[in-house]
């Protein structure tokens, strides 16, 4: 069996056997650019620190409000929902308390007419 790998890789042409044997190389992906900073002087270090700051403030400032109007909203709806899900709770109840009423007059009114009354699935 060996003999036959042997000579199916004798067969190959010698291009298509340095082909298998050449490790491939992969390209290098190219290097951005670096671009040199110059170092800023002391005074301009100084005079740019006080508008730094005032910068990060107002920064800081407009995204606390930002949350603040948000955590507003999540609570509005909030309390929406719970509305929501009492109301809707209150319409189950209510349908559940009228159904055994109106199968009791349909009950009566096919007792009346002499009809055969179906029994609905009960929940």
């Amino acid at each position: 069996m060996l003999d036959i790998f042997k000579k199916n890789h004798e067969d190959q042409p010698q291009e298509e056997k340095e082909a298998i044997t050449e490790p491939q190389v992969q390209p290098q992906p190219p290097q951005e650019p670096t671009i040199p900073v110059e170092p800023m002087e002391p005074t301009k270090i100084e005079e740019s620190l006080p508008t730094t700051l005032q910068s990060l403030k107002e920064q800081e400032t407009a995204l606390l409000n930002q949350k603040t109007e948000l955590a507003s909203i999540e609570e509005k709806l909030r309390l929406q929902t719970q509305e929501e899900i009492e109301k809707t709770k209150q319409r189950i109840e209510r349908l559940r308390s009228e159904i055994p009423e109106l199968k009791q007059k349909c009950e009566g009114l096919a007792k009346a007419l002499e009809i055969p009354v179906y029994n609905a699935p009960a929940d």
